[in-house]
C-alpha cells in the first residue's frame, strides 16, 4: 500500500517574504556602485601621487644641479690667479722668471733686460747707463684694463725710483705706450730707463694709476 505525500512547495515563497529578496537585490546594486567609485578614486589618487612624485624628483634634480654648479663656481672663484700672491712688497719681490698678477687680473712678466743699451735718442753720459726692459702684459680679467708705461718704475736698493724715459723710442720700435687691453688678450712692450751705472738689486715696480690695486715688485735680474 503506497503512501501519498503531497507535493512540497518552497519553504519561503517569494510572495511570503518579498521584502527580503528586494532588500538583497538593492544591497548588491549599491555595493557594486561603491566598488566602482572606490576604484576610480584610487586611480585618481595614484595618478596624482605619481605626478607629485615625478615633480618632486625633477625638482630635486634641478636643485642638485644648481647646488653643484654653485659649488663648482665657488671652487673656481676660490682659486687665486697665478702670481697674485707674490711680489707684493719691496722686501719680497718676485723673481725675474716669475709673473705677477694684480687684482684686475692683469699679469706682468719680464721677458728681457738689456743693460748698457745704446739709443740714438739718448746721448751717452759718463756714470749713467740705459736699460731697456721688455715686458708682457696679459689681461686674464673679465673687463678691459688700462695700461701706461708711466705706471712702471725702477727702484734701487735704497728705494730711489727712476721714471721711464717717455718718447725715446717709438711704437714702431716696440714702446709700450698706453692704452687698454681687452679680456684674454696680451701684448709686449719696451720700457727705457736712464739709471746710475752699475746699479744692483733693481726692482721693477708696477702700480697702475687710477686703479684700486696693490703695487707689484719684480727683481730686474
Amino acid at each position: 500500500m503506497s503512501q501519498y505525500y503531497p507535493p512540497q512547495g518552497p519553504l519561503y515563497p517569494p510572495e511570503q517574504n518579498p521584502e527580503y529578496y528586494d532588500a538583497d537585490y538593492e544591497y548588491e546594486e549599491i555595493n557594486g556602485g561603491g566598488l566602482k567609485n572606490n576604484a576610480l578614486l584610487q586611480s585618481t589618487l595614484a595618478f596624482v601621487g605619481g605626478g607629485c612624485l615625478v615633480f618632486l624628483c625633477m625638482s630635486a634634480c634641478v636643485l642638485l644641479g644648481v647646488a653643484l654648479w654653485t659649488l663648482d663656481q665657488t671652487a673656481i672663484a676660490a682659486v687665486p690667479p697665478e702670481g697674485s700672491d707674490i711680489g707684493l712688497s719691496f722686501d719680497e719681490p718676485a723673481f725675474p722668471d716669475e709673473s705677477v698678477t694684480n687684482e684686475e687680473g692683469m699679469q706682468l712678466t719680464i721677458l728681457d733686460v738689456n743693460r748698457n743699451a745704446a739709443l740714438d735718442s739718448i746721448p751717452p753720459v759718463e756714470g749713467r747707463e740705459v736699460i731697456i726692459v721688455t715686458i708682457e702684459l696679459v689681461n686674464f680679467g673679465s673687463d678691459q684694463a688700462g695700461f701706461d708705461e708711466r705706471d712702471f718704475l725702477l727702484v734701487n736698493s735704497l728705494e730711489e725710483a727712476y721714471m721711464p724715459s717717455i718718447g725715446v723710442i717709438s711704437s714702431r720700435d716696440g714702446a709700450l705706450g698706453r692704452g687698454t687691453l681687452p679680456p684674454n688678450e696680451g701684448l709686449e712692450g719696451r720700457l727705457v730707463y736712464e739709471v746710475a751705472a752699475g746699479e744692483l738689486d733693481l726692482r721693477l715696480v708696477w702700480e697702475p694709476s687710477g686703479a684700486d690695486v696693490q703695487p707689484r715688485y719684480i727683481y730686474l735680474e
